[in-house]
């Protein structure tokens, strides 16, 4: 990329949270980020993480590969340069790279409504999936750096007492909850391969162009609790969880390798089970076809589990949001 492409993508979780940013992976709103989640769905949606900013060391050589806007009026890092790619369908996908390596992330955000077959009951989870997947001439050793928060989607942070953030280290898994006037979203990230090492730090005056030019507030700090170092050989990947806890987090289903294929198969196959018997016209094209399965998947990911929330027509559920 020659050029900050700031054209905008948006993930949603079925329950009112949502995951965005922009194409060229910098943060113009107040409303980008990577987990908000909705904790009395589909209201109180709250900024958990923001993003990782990232490096990776390739041969002695550190490249930075995300790009923030400053209060100051920086543009810097400036890792867009290095962006090779991006595409938003299925997945949202971004490849950083040179001639000696290729880094890809990808962000999966799960239908947050979770049914359990077995004891019949549901609960809502908002949750985001993070992969790297990296591709070389030699070994690679990625930084990674959460930036977080704790507050409303439509409001900014800034480091003043009594805001302060307390972290828990478990075997690759961060518990981390806000501390303020009352006690914050208790959430955590698990992680599959890596070390991690906690170093609180405040990062100042993050700068949201949109804001400004919509002449609302613009600038925030955010949080950061550590680092991740993870070695990785060509071809291998990274995965992490971010995700709210809830009581029974314990039997949860511990993060690995094949946990983001897993949900992703899950999710087209509840897609596929969802529109069964929706049919496009037989004499629709190919480019038809496609149109009307992404309306009906959009569709989906804004419904909101209430009776009060849709009604029925005909054999075609529409959801009044």
């Amino acid at each position: 990329m020659e050029h900050l492409d700031t054209r905008e993508w948006l993930l949603t979780n079925g329950l009112g949270g949502f995951a965005s940013g922009t194409i060229c992976d910098v943060h113009t709103r107040t409303y980008h980020g990577w987990l908000f989640a909705a904790l009395e769905p589909p209201g109180k949606r709250t900024l958990l993480l923001s993003r990782f900013d990232a490096e990776l060391s390739v041969g002695g050589q550190v490249s930075e590969l995300n790009t923030n806007f400053w209060e100051s009026g920086a543009i810097a890092p400036q890792g867009y340069k290095l962006l090779r790619s991006i595409e938003i369908d299925p997945l949202p996908t971004w490849v950083w790279g040179t001639h000696q390596w290729q880094l890809s992330r990808q962000l999966l955000l799960p239908y947050g409504y979770v049914s359990d077959p077995i004891n019949g009951t549901a609960r809502c989870l908002n949750r985001v999936l993070v992969r790297y997947h990296y591709q070389g001439q030699a070994v690679g050793v990625l930084k990674l750096r959460p930036l977080i928060g704790d507050r409303s989607f439509h409001h900014q942070q800034h480091d003043k007492p009594p805001l302060k953030f307390s972290q828990l280290l478990e075997t690759r898994r961060l518990l981390l909850q806000a501390r303020s006037t009352q006690p914050g979203t208790p959430w955590q990230i698990s992680w599959t391969q890596g070390d991690y090492t906690p170093e609180d730090c405040w990062y100042w005056g993050y700068r949201y162009p949109e804001e400004t030019r919509r002449g609302l507030g613009d600038t925030e700090d955010l949080f950061s609790p550590g680092y991740w170092v993870v070695t990785l050989q060509p071809g291998e990947t990274v995965t992490f969880e971010a995700k709210v806890r809830g009581a029974d987090d314990r039997a949860d289903e511990r993060l690995d390798d094949q946990t983001f294929d897993r949900e992703w198969q899950h999710e087209q196959q509840r897609l596929d089970q969802q529109f069964a018997y929706l049919r496009p016209m037989k004499d629709s094209s190919k480019q038809h076809d496609r149109l009307w399965q992404r309306l009906l998947r959009a569709g989906d990911r804004v419904y909101r589990p209430s009776p009060i929330d849709f009604w029925t027509h005909g054999d075609c559920w529409i959801s009044l949001v």
